[in-house]
């Protein structure tokens, strides 16, 4: 993702009828099969056969956060897990699964909240102080001060659920039950498993298959869905309209998944195949084309361009997947720095060639001139950058950590201005109207907000600080 937003986060729970299956151990996996959604830290939470509540929250990969004996303590039929990027507060604080350990409570939260006000308001007037809470512990706060009340856990989320404006799937435990919700748009992925003897709900499929679990379908927008031994039972909070969030199709879903009924690699290669007809390669040096994605969300789409006009592709950059993500740097001047470090070409590969790179989309104007760059350097003859989404105008305010509205590249350049930018000799996207017609599915299906600036959820007073952007190009 050239110039790259901050993932949304990875939730998931788990259910064993069998004493044998350790719920903790499927969490990780699980946990692990999402670790693309937050790289940040990773907690998992566990309610054991005596009832009682154990949990393990930490910062770095999943692989480094859990030891052998830290599964074991949390050995149990019943488990809740969350990978995290930090959308809101500070990045090195408000781990999750959001914990009340007198309640056994645990709460995970897919997404963002950008208006807390009604929700300040009611913790306060229980005097629940919430200066130092993020907007995930303050849904947590609200969900437990309705269990202290006497409340169960799935009518303490049906009365708080008016609090929650914005964007959220979440999974709640507490005594031997899980609750899985989601806004009444659905703008988060939520994902409902079955499998021997247990249950499993997972931000994406990719989730389940790994501890083999059948998918069975979506928690449906507005749903509050109640997992226990005995089954599955399901709440309607609110009326529900299907707004899926599609940036999850360019870019945070991983190629495995499904979204929608459809393979997300498959969308991913008509992404490509909408590019070849909006921006068809020049016919007279086809025999020197070379289209080269930047991995990895990017592969199939330039498999998609390519194979439909009938050019070479490979993948002649390599990325380096061992020196953290880009935008955990502290400055601007680092970032650049490890963005360098990143991404190398094979430069025989390129020498020579009319290159066609392909990318998912621009955000900042980040990764792609350094990639420019290089291939001028490797001596590429000509220089194409296609990006499979229209231009990010738009901050987005539902768990995507995409910069202000002042850093978006888009929001205040021209097409033509961005191109001068990365230096390349052609600067090309994907319309809108491309990019819905590659998912198969209707334009009201999605929330496209990044994009046209239309926001499904309210925004409130962020509203007022959004600027419009200098030119409308590609958005039909």
């Amino acid at each position: 993702m050239a110039g790259e937003a901050r993932e949304k986060c990875a939730v998931g729970g788990i259910i064993s009828r069998d004493e044998e299956v350790e719920a903790s151990a499927l969490m990780y996996e699980s946990l692990f099969s999402m670790q693309h959604r937050g790289a940040e830290a990773s907690g998992i939470a566990s309610q054991l056969d005596n009832g009682n509540m154990e949990s393990k929250r930490d910062l770095g990969l999943v692989r480094d956060v859990y030891r052998p004996e830290d599964i074991r303590r949390l050995a149990g039929t019943t488990a809740i897990g969350h990978n995290r990027y930090s959308t809101s507060g500070n990045k090195f604080k408000h781990m999750q699964p959001y914990e009340d350990m007198p309640l056994g409570l645990a709460f995970s939260h897919n997404g963002n909240l950008p208006v807390t006000q009604q929700l300040e308001t009611h913790l306060a007037h229980h005097n629940i102080r919430v200066q130092h809470f993020n907007d995930s512990e303050m849904m947590g706060l609200a969900i437990g001060k309705y269990i202290s009340d006497g409340r169960s856990l799935p009518d303490a989320i049906e009365l708080s659920y008016p609090l929650f404006r914005g964007a959220f799937s979440c999974v709640a435990m507490q005594d031997g039950v899980i609750a899985a919700f989601r806004d009444s748009k659905g703008i988060r992925p939520l994902a409902i498993g079955s499998f021997e003897n247990g249950y499993a709900v997972t931000s994406e499929t990719c989730g389940l298959d790994i501890i083999d679990a059948k998918y069975e379908r979506e928690v449906m927008p507005g749903e509050l869905v109640i997992i226990t031994k005995d089954g599955i039972e399901s709440r309607q909070l609110a009326e529900g309209e299907s707004k899926l969030d599609i940036f999850e199709f360019v870019y945070f879903a991983r190629h495995d998944s499904y979204l929608y009924g459809q393979r997300v690699n498959e969308v991913r290669r008509r992404f490509g195949e909408q590019l070849a007809i909006s921006h068809p390669a020049r016919p007279d040096n086809g025999d020197n084309i070379l289209v080269v994605p930047v991995p990895d969300t990017s592969v199939p789409v330039a498999e998609g361009y390519a194979d439909s006009l009938g050019l070479r592709h490979g993948q002649s950059i390599i990325k380096n997947r061992y020196i953290g993500r880009t935008f955990m740097q502290p400055s601007q001047q680092a970032r650049r720095q490890q963005l360098r470090r990143k991404h190398t070409m094979i430069s025989e590969a390129v020498e020579g060639k009319d290159l066609i790179l392909i990318d998912d989309s621009i955000v900042r104007l980040n990764t792609i001139p350094g990639i420019v760059e290089q291939a001028r350097e490797c001596n590429a003859r000509s220089i194409t950058v296609l990006i499979s989404s229209p231009p990010v105008r738009y901050p987005d305010f539902y768990g995507i950590d995409t910069p202000d509205q002042s850093e978006l590249a888009a929001a205040h350049l021209t097409v033509e201005q961005m191109r001068d930018k990365v230096d390349c000799d052609y600067l090309g996207f994907l319309s809108i109207s491309g990019m819905v017609e590659a998912t198969h599915m209707p334009y009201d299906a999605f929330s496209l907000s990044c994009f046209n600036g239309e926001y499904p959820v309210g925004i409130g007073k962020r509203k007022d600080g959004l600027i419009k952007p200098v030119s409308n190009e590609y958005t039909d």
